[in-house]
């Protein structure tokens, strides 16, 4: 789609243009047009009054643009400030937990895509598999983690955390 982009804007620029000799064409006086001179144009006298004129309308019109280019985003200032805390670091477990926060229809934060890292090895930290570390001789092997009891201290803590935020 990308690609013709392009090719459109400039088929669409080109009848606009023909459009404008067509409508506007013979109302036009071609040769005084011509006559204008960059010098003379430059030497005109400009009030303040129009500066501040032509400053206010564009910006007025730049302010506009920006507007409607920008994407409206679907969380709050403060529901974007909480989805930042996506994560945390047990340092007594060295389990590194990692999700992304939503909010249900009355506002209330819950999380999705819980993943444990056991972050013990050198390294980057290993994703927990079938929650547990997959090195036999770590620590974190022997004790699986139950997600579904990591996922309600984490939900918890969000609407503690959401609580203080309101």
């Amino acid at each position: 789609m990308k690609n013709y982009l392009g090719i459109l804007s400039v088929a669409l620029s080109g009848f606009g243009i023909y459009l404008f000799d067509k409508i506007w064409g013979d109302q036009i006086n071609w040769e005084e047009f011509r006559k204008v001179s960059i010098g003379k144009f430059l030497s005109t006298t400009v009030t303040v009054l129009e500066i501040l004129i032509f400053l206010c309308l564009f910006l007025t019109i730049y302010l506009i643009l920006r507007n409607i280019s920008k994407k409206k985003s679907i969380y709050t200032r403060k529901q974007r400030r909480l989805r930042k805390y996506n994560n945390t670091n047990a340092p007594q477990t060295n389990i590194l937990l990692r999700w992304v926060v939503y909010f249900d229809f009355s506002g209330n934060p819950l999380i999705s895509d819980l993943e444990a890292f056991c972050d013990r090895h050198g390294g980057p930290p290993i994703r927990f598999v079938h929650n547990r570390c997959p090195d036999p001789s770590c620590s974190n092997h022997s004790q699986p983690i139950n997600p579904s009891a990591v996922k309600n201290y984490i939900e918890s803590d969000l609407i503690d955390r959401w609580n203080r935020m309101n």
